[in-house]
């Protein structure tokens, strides 16, 4: 069975590295994956890693255009698809549609729709909504009710969460690297958020929960490690000078392979506003670390009872500087956390889950 991605990232991102750790792990004997992105993604390199065949689009498949659908119609007759998979990208689903192919369509997030503001084009998304998608894949339950407020019907919506690769074990001469690139010491007590520099991630959460933490606890020797890059970059670098964190806070930008900053960390912290089944920490439980999650319906879903770590109400900068000195004071605790997290994420999180329901939803179409 042929499938054709259609995913409009030009960064690697959430949605990116999802796809990524479907494509690993998808069944090659049963499945021909092929991919569409547009030109000059990021992206592209990953997928060729995989040996997956990939065709750059001229036309930004992230908007609505004659051009974009065209150009990817062009793409669905000349690879021939069963089954034709976007994420999130409606001129995909229209291409598809078009073509008589089964369309299959990922929600990444449950924020309402982009045109909740226009009454008109939020008539045209719902219309859109059902005629376009034989199926969705839902990321969380909190994304299947947002796609059900947008006209979905619940008979098209498959929830299945995300999986993630396990963080690889990163060698000491490796390690050693980071913590000289990173100005760390052999002593210091490394706390870390990955995620891209954007609103809805709530850094600022963090920093301030870093402020406190720091001056609750000064003898201990703590690092707040930002992973990522973003539009908010500037804006968080002035707030860490405000805070007088300068000395306290590490903002490493895009990492390429993460493992080596997930291996430095003793605490890994989701501030998420909203989410849904975050790959960042399903990637912090595969490699045992304790995680702080925000309030969000999807980062509760994922911490559950599971014991792996602790959740704080979104936003409260207090609770989670509390629940950082909480582990940090007692190592005996942060152990058991430890061994949770890595359980939960055996028994829930890994990609290769992920991947066997994807491909069961394939051959219902």
């Amino acid at each position: 069975m042929k499938i054709l991605y259609v995913i409009s990232d030009r960064n690697v991102g959430g949605a990116g590295i999802q796809l990524c750790g479907l494509l690993r792990n998808l069944d090659r004997r049963r499945f021909d994956p092929v991919v569409a992105l547009p030109y000059g993604s990021a992206l592209r390199a990953r997928l060729l890693a995989l040996r997956v065949p990939v065709h750059e689009l001229e036309h930004p498949c992230s908007r609505v255009s004659a051009a974009s659908v065209r150009e990817l119609l062009g793409v669905v007759r000349a690879v021939s698809p069963d089954v034709v998979h976007a994420n999130a990208a409606l001129c995909a689903r229209i291409a598809g549609r078009l073509s008589g192919r089964p369309v299959v369509h990922t929600r990444h997030c449950c924020f309402p729709a982009a045109q909740a503001g226009n009454p008109l084009l939020r008539g045209a998304e719902r219309w859109a909504n059902r005629l376009l998608s034989d199926r969705v894949i839902a990321t969380s339950a909190s994304a299947a009710r947002a796609l059900v407020r947008e006209g979905i019907p619940r008979s098209a919506i498959r929830v299945i969460l995300n999986g993630a690769e396990p963080v690889r074990p990163v060698p000491e001469a490796e390690l050693a690297v980071w913590r000289q690139r990173l100005n760390l010491g052999p002593q210091d007590y490394c706390v870390g958020l990955c995620a891209r520099l954007e609103p809805c991630k709530g850094h600022e959460t963090f920093l301030r929960a870093a402020a406190l933490a720091s001056a609750a606890m000064p003898e201990r020797r703590f690092r707040f490690l930002i992973v990522g890059d973003g539009s908010r970059r500037r804006e968080l670098e002035g707030m860490v000078r405000a805070l007088g964190l300068e000395e306290a806070v590490r903002m490493t930008g895009f990492v390429q392979d993460v493992a080596p900053v997930y291996r430095l960390l003793h605490i890994h912290v989701s501030c998420s506003v909203s989410e849904t089944s975050c790959l960042a920490v399903s990637e912090g439980m595969s490699a045992s670390l304790p995680t702080l999650v925000s309030s969000a319906p999807g980062n509760r879903a994922m911490l559950g009872q599971s014991g792996a770590g602790f959740c704080f109400p979104v936003g409260d900068a207090a609770a989670l500087s509390a629940a950082i000195c909480r582990i940090a004071a007692d190592p005996s605790l942060e152990n058991a956390l430890r061994h949770a997290a890595y359980r939960r994420y055996s028994a829930r999180f890994t990609a290769r889950a992920m991947t066997r329901r994807v491909e069961a939803l394939y051959r219902t179409l």
